[in-house]
């Protein structure tokens, strides 16, 4: 059986400390904001883990925190110079978004509850930071122009999946397998999001894209 959230509040942060030693191990290539990044990160963990429903409006905060501070530091990798807009609503591109579209409102839908209805605000943060989060990160890997730029279209994909799933396993159905999922996918989105910031370097001779 997987930990629960008693077990989780306590482990869970080493996970995130040990991203922190990766970034001290490789901090000559990732900005110094980013050891800000995991402590927001882990207080927003004690939250959800605490008491999700109670500290929600703390965890809006801290969320959209985190994903704002996230996108600032792919702000480097990303230009908007000579892109061609057709990649940006080729097929693949718009079904991705209708797809994300639909989850962020489904999960907008979940939490409206009794007890949350005056945290609406919060969660609208929490879905603004996190489609801007996804966009930066989707227009890196669109334009192709750095190395390992499919690292963070595997946080991206991760950070959907911990967002869909963490609504449902902490306001309607606690499952152990749902939380192995989520911590696992949780831990994926930060350690490859990292590996991009430590490992991309400009492509230069490279003027494909990835869309179809």
């Amino acid at each position: 059986m997987f930990f629960g959230n008693e077990e989780l509040i306590f482990i869970k942060p080493i996970s995130s400390l040990t991203l922190i030693w990766i970034y001290f191990e490789n901090r000559r290539k990732v900005n110094v904001l980013y050891p800000l990044i995991i402590l927001v990160i882990i207080i927003n963990d004690f939250f959800v883990l605490g008491d999700f429903d109670r500290f929600f409006n703390y965890i809006g905060i801290l969320l959209s925190s985190y994903y704002l501070l996230s996108s600032y530091l792919l702000m480097p990798f990303i230009s908007f110079r000579d892109i061609r807009y057709k990649e940006m609503f080729s097929p693949s591109v718009l079904i991705g978004l209708l797809l994300v579209i639909y989850l962020a409102f489904s999960i907008f839908n979940l939490t409206i509850m009794p007890s949350l209805e005056s945290s609406i605000a919060y969660a609208v943060m929490i879905m603004v930071s996190l489609f801007y989060f996804l966009g930066c990160s989707f227009i890196i890997y669109i334009r192709n122009r750095y190395t390992y730029s499919y690292y963070l279209l595997i946080a991206a994909s991760s950070c959907i999946l911990v967002n869909a799933l963490v609504p449902i396993q902490e306001l309607y159905y606690r499952n152990s397998i749902f939380e192995a999922i989520i911590y696992s996918a949780d831990i994926v989105a930060m350690l490859f999001y990292l590996k991009f910031l430590i490992s991309a370097k400009p492509l230069e001779e490279n003027s494909d894209s990835n869309f179809i």
